[in-house]
């Protein structure tokens, strides 16, 4: 039996309901693949309302694709067990929440597929479950979700990356699936590698955008701000050759070729460069963490999982990350209410003196 038709019987179930989760689930049930969706109970209630997950493409293609929609994780896995993969699309906030859910429910022992941003998601599945391969994903496909069960394509860019990640020897099964449901899919052999590349494209022109209500436009419009988040480029990696991860091509991006030159080359040759990339692949859409605090500031945010990781990490292992920890610092303080939003707004010198003022503190002895 080939890899497609084996693809075609494998019993799929994705966790969480937002845009990607309803994405993923479309998609792969569109191909073939029985798929089954756990999200919010407004979600399952739409879902069983329309008929499905309405998918919209970027060619105008807007359809409903029947699939079966569960309100909890728990309620999926009691009435539509076995299933052969787990795939993790909710945020990383709720990676602990849900791999208990997951447990509790019997799904130990599943494959485990993350495609979550951020790091670390992969070592806290492995930690809660203890008898399920996991496996490590990015996608790097922009989309929106205007309503529950319904999502549309923001960019037509259908890449997929994946890798085993803790205990999981081999991801060929979940290559077939996602090669069956259209996505051009690579493979690599260190996850680690995938995710920090992955989290290299999620933090440029997205904290600022978030602290200052700028677009990613706005941010590099401003050889300050631009600057600032090259530099925050260079913190990442030098955290990244400190746990001796190199970076990864992911969705056609050369980020080592990248990443090579914004360490090598003076920034402002390389600020509109990126300028361009991160402006021509976002659209008009803008950055996650911009949605955390606005139209008002809702806790958790995934910056521990982004700018927070890198920083995290640098203090681990010693090595200074300035920006990386003023960005997370700032937005922790906004999150939490202990500083206003609207002080933070159109204020980049604001910005720009706390960040020297981190670098500051990290280089005091």
């Amino acid at each position: 039996m080939d890899a497609i038709s084996e693809a075609a019987m494998q019993r799929v179930l994705i966790v969480g309901g937002g845009a990607i989760g309803g994405f993923l689930a479309a998609r792969l049930a569109r191909s073939g693949v029985w798929a089954a969706l756990a999200g919010r109970p407004r979600t399952a209630d739409v879902a069983r309302a329309q008929g499905g997950v309405r998918l919209v493409e970027t060619d105008g293609r807007d359809e409903v694709v029947p699939l079966p929609v569960y309100p909890s994780i728990g309620e999926a896995l009691a009435r539509a067990q076995p299933f052969d993969l787990i795939i993790l699309a909710v945020k990383a906030y709720h990676t602990d929440a849900a791999a208990r859910e997951m447990r509790e429910a019997g799904g130990d022992g599943v494959s485990v597929l993350s495609m979550q941003n951020g790091v670390g998601n992969e070592e806290t599945l492995a930690g809660i479950l203890t008898a399920s391969p996991i496996l490590a994903g990015a996608i790097t496909t922009p989309v929106e979700s205007p309503g529950p069960a319904w999502v549309k394509v923001a960019r037509p860019s259908y890449h997929v990356g994946l890798a085993p990640g803790p205990r999981a020897e081999e991801a060929a099964h979940a290559l077939s699936l996602f090669a069956r449901a259209g996505f051009k899919v690579t493979g690599y052999h260190d996850y680690r590698a995938l995710k920090w590349s992955k989290l290299l494209m999620n933090i440029l022109a997205n904290a600022q955008s978030a602290i200052l209500g700028y677009t990613p436009a706005q941010i590099f419009a401003d050889p300050r701000l631009g600057n600032l988040e090259l530099w925050a480029w260079r913190e990442a990696l030098v955290v990244m050759r400190a746990l001796g991860v190199r970076p990864a091509p992911v969705g056609g991006y050369p980020l080592p070729l990248a990443g090579k030159a914004v360490q090598a080359l003076p920034l402002g040759l390389m600020r509109p460069i990126f300028a361009r990339f991160i402006v021509g692949g976002r659209g008009e859409k803008m950055p996650s963490l911009y949605y955390d605090l606005h139209p008002q500031p809702r806790a958790p945010s995934e910056i521990d999982w982004l700018n927070g990781a890198v920083a995290r990490e640098g203090a681990r292992l010693g090595v200074p990350t300035p920006v990386n920890a003023a960005f997370t610092r700032i937005m922790r303080a906004l999150l939490r209410g202990e500083e206003a939003v609207a002080d933070w707004q159109d204020r980049p010198e604001k910005l720009l003196a706390a960040v020297n003022e981190t670098r500051f503190e990290e280089e005091r002895p």
